[in-house]
Protein backbone atom coordinates (compact mmCIF):
# COMPACT_ATOMS: atom_id res chain seq x y z
CA UNK A 1 0.00 0.00 0.00
CA UNK A 2 1.09 3.55 -0.75
CA UNK A 3 0.38 6.49 1.51
CA UNK A 4 -0.52 9.59 -0.46
CA UNK A 5 -2.15 11.69 2.24
CA UNK A 6 -0.08 14.81 1.68
CA UNK A 7 0.33 14.94 -2.08
CA UNK A 8 -1.12 17.86 -4.01
CA UNK A 9 -2.89 15.48 -6.39
CA UNK A 10 -4.68 13.66 -3.59
CA UNK A 11 -5.76 16.94 -2.02
CA UNK A 12 -7.00 18.23 -5.36
CA UNK A 13 -8.82 15.04 -6.27
CA UNK A 14 -10.37 14.52 -2.86
CA UNK A 15 -11.72 18.09 -3.00
CA UNK A 16 -13.12 17.58 -6.51
CA UNK A 17 -16.89 17.64 -6.94
CA UNK A 18 -18.61 17.46 -10.30
CA UNK A 19 -20.33 20.69 -11.27
CA UNK A 20 -24.09 20.50 -10.71
CA UNK A 21 -26.62 20.92 -13.52
CA UNK A 22 -27.52 24.38 -12.19
CA UNK A 23 -23.85 25.44 -12.27
CA UNK A 24 -23.48 24.63 -15.97
CA UNK A 25 -23.89 27.83 -18.00
CA UNK A 26 -27.34 28.00 -19.56
CA UNK A 27 -26.38 30.54 -22.19
CA UNK A 28 -24.65 29.56 -25.39
CA UNK A 29 -20.87 29.33 -25.30
CA UNK A 30 -18.57 29.56 -28.30
CA UNK A 31 -15.93 26.86 -28.82
CA UNK A 32 -13.08 28.64 -27.02
CA UNK A 33 -15.38 29.26 -24.04
CA UNK A 34 -16.51 25.62 -24.10
CA UNK A 35 -12.92 24.34 -23.99
CA UNK A 36 -12.03 26.77 -21.19
CA UNK A 37 -15.09 25.73 -19.15
CA UNK A 38 -14.38 22.01 -19.64
CA UNK A 39 -10.69 22.40 -18.80
CA UNK A 40 -11.55 24.23 -15.57
CA UNK A 41 -14.10 21.62 -14.52
CA UNK A 42 -12.18 18.47 -15.47
CA UNK A 43 -8.53 19.44 -14.88
CA UNK A 44 -8.42 18.14 -11.28
CA UNK A 45 -9.03 14.64 -12.68
CA UNK A 46 -6.06 14.81 -15.03
CA UNK A 47 -2.34 15.35 -14.59
CA UNK A 48 -0.81 18.81 -14.72
CA UNK A 49 -0.36 20.03 -18.26
CA UNK A 50 -2.54 17.26 -19.70
CA UNK A 51 -5.11 18.55 -22.20
CA UNK A 52 -8.62 17.47 -21.29
CA UNK A 53 -10.35 18.80 -24.42
CA UNK A 54 -9.35 20.55 -27.60
CA UNK A 55 -11.64 22.15 -30.19
CA UNK A 56 -10.86 19.24 -32.53
CA UNK A 57 -11.94 16.73 -29.88
CA UNK A 58 -15.22 18.57 -29.28
CA UNK A 59 -15.87 18.71 -33.04
CA UNK A 60 -15.19 14.96 -33.33
CA UNK A 61 -17.63 14.17 -30.50
CA UNK A 62 -20.27 16.21 -32.36
CA UNK A 63 -19.50 14.41 -35.65
CA UNK A 64 -19.76 11.03 -33.90
CA UNK A 65 -23.18 11.98 -32.53
CA UNK A 66 -22.06 11.92 -28.89
CA UNK A 67 -22.86 15.60 -28.47
CA UNK A 68 -25.77 17.48 -30.01
CA UNK A 69 -24.80 19.96 -32.73
CA UNK A 70 -24.27 23.53 -31.56
CA UNK A 71 -26.94 26.06 -32.43
CA UNK A 72 -25.40 28.99 -34.28
CA UNK A 73 -21.90 27.86 -33.20
CA UNK A 74 -23.00 28.06 -29.55
CA UNK A 75 -23.08 25.15 -27.11
CA UNK A 76 -25.80 25.09 -24.46
CA UNK A 77 -26.19 23.44 -21.07
CA UNK A 78 -27.16 20.04 -22.51
CA UNK A 79 -24.11 19.86 -24.78
CA UNK A 80 -21.84 20.96 -21.93
CA UNK A 81 -23.31 18.23 -19.70
CA UNK A 82 -22.68 15.66 -22.44
CA UNK A 83 -19.07 16.83 -22.73
CA UNK A 84 -18.56 16.72 -18.95
CA UNK A 85 -19.73 13.09 -18.92
CA UNK A 86 -17.48 12.30 -21.90
CA UNK A 87 -14.56 13.63 -19.85
CA UNK A 88 -14.97 10.55 -17.63
CA UNK A 89 -16.42 8.05 -20.10
CA UNK A 90 -13.54 8.46 -22.56
CA UNK A 91 -11.27 6.86 -19.97
CA UNK A 92 -13.29 3.65 -19.97
CA UNK A 93 -15.23 3.22 -23.19
CA UNK A 94 -14.96 3.46 -26.95
CA UNK A 95 -16.96 6.02 -28.92
CA UNK A 96 -19.70 3.40 -29.43
CA UNK A 97 -19.67 2.64 -25.72
CA UNK A 98 -19.88 6.32 -24.82
CA UNK A 99 -22.83 6.68 -27.20
CA UNK A 100 -24.65 3.93 -25.29
CA UNK A 101 -23.80 5.51 -21.95
CA UNK A 102 -25.14 8.87 -23.18
CA UNK A 103 -28.32 7.44 -24.71
CA UNK A 104 -31.41 8.60 -22.88
CA UNK A 105 -33.98 6.08 -21.73
CA UNK A 106 -37.62 6.68 -22.64
CA UNK A 107 -38.78 9.89 -21.01
CA UNK A 108 -35.37 10.64 -19.52
CA UNK A 109 -33.84 14.09 -19.90
CA UNK A 110 -30.18 15.00 -20.21
CA UNK A 111 -30.57 16.82 -16.90
CA UNK A 112 -31.71 13.57 -15.20
CA UNK A 113 -28.91 11.55 -16.81
CA UNK A 114 -26.30 14.13 -15.85
CA UNK A 115 -27.60 14.40 -12.27
CA UNK A 116 -27.45 10.60 -11.91
CA UNK A 117 -23.93 10.64 -13.40
CA UNK A 118 -22.79 13.27 -10.85
CA UNK A 119 -24.25 11.27 -7.96
CA UNK A 120 -22.50 8.09 -9.10
CA UNK A 121 -19.19 9.89 -9.70
CA UNK A 122 -19.26 11.49 -6.25
CA UNK A 123 -20.02 8.12 -4.62
CA UNK A 124 -17.20 6.35 -6.44
CA UNK A 125 -14.65 9.05 -5.58
CA UNK A 126 -15.78 9.11 -1.95
CA UNK A 127 -15.43 5.30 -1.73
CA UNK A 128 -11.94 5.53 -3.15
CA UNK A 129 -10.79 8.00 -0.50
CA UNK A 130 -12.25 6.21 2.53
CA UNK A 131 -8.96 4.42 3.07
CA UNK A 132 -5.88 6.40 4.12
CA UNK A 133 -3.70 4.12 2.05
CA UNK A 134 -4.00 3.54 -1.65
CA UNK A 135 -3.07 0.39 -3.57
CA UNK A 136 0.15 0.21 -5.56
CA UNK A 137 0.26 1.59 -9.09
CA UNK A 138 0.27 -1.97 -10.44
CA UNK A 139 -2.92 -2.82 -8.57
CA UNK A 140 -4.49 0.45 -9.78
CA UNK A 141 -3.56 -0.41 -13.38
CA UNK A 142 -4.96 -3.93 -13.07
CA UNK A 143 -8.19 -2.65 -11.51
CA UNK A 144 -8.48 -0.04 -14.25
CA UNK A 145 -8.02 -2.64 -16.99
CA UNK A 146 -10.42 -5.08 -15.33
CA UNK A 147 -13.13 -2.45 -14.98
CA UNK A 148 -12.59 -1.30 -18.56
CA UNK A 149 -12.95 -4.91 -19.78
CA UNK A 150 -16.09 -5.30 -17.66
CA UNK A 151 -17.56 -1.99 -18.88
CA UNK A 152 -16.99 -2.92 -22.53
CA UNK A 153 -18.39 -6.44 -22.02
CA UNK A 154 -21.57 -5.04 -20.44
CA UNK A 155 -21.93 -2.42 -23.18
CA UNK A 156 -21.40 -5.11 -25.83
CA UNK A 157 -23.95 -7.40 -24.19
CA UNK A 158 -26.49 -4.57 -24.08
CA UNK A 159 -25.93 -3.98 -27.79
CA UNK A 160 -26.84 -7.59 -28.52
CA UNK A 161 -30.01 -7.68 -26.40
CA UNK A 162 -33.12 -8.12 -28.52
CA UNK A 163 -35.52 -5.19 -28.51
CA UNK A 164 -38.43 -5.73 -26.15
CA UNK A 165 -41.57 -6.59 -28.06
CA UNK A 166 -44.53 -4.34 -27.32
CA UNK A 167 -47.10 -6.08 -25.19
CA UNK A 168 -50.31 -7.03 -26.96
CA UNK A 169 -53.43 -5.52 -25.50
CA UNK A 170 -56.08 -7.93 -24.39
CA UNK A 171 -59.53 -7.37 -25.97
Amino acid sequence: MIQLQNTDFLKTLSAYHPVTWEQIPDLGLYMDQVVTFLERQCQPLYGKGERVFTPAMVNNYVKLGLVARPVGKKYGREQLAQLLMICIFKQAASADGMKKLLTLEDGQTIEALYTHFCTMQAQVLEEMWKENELPSTMICAIHCAAYRFLCNAILSEEAHKPEAEPEEKQP
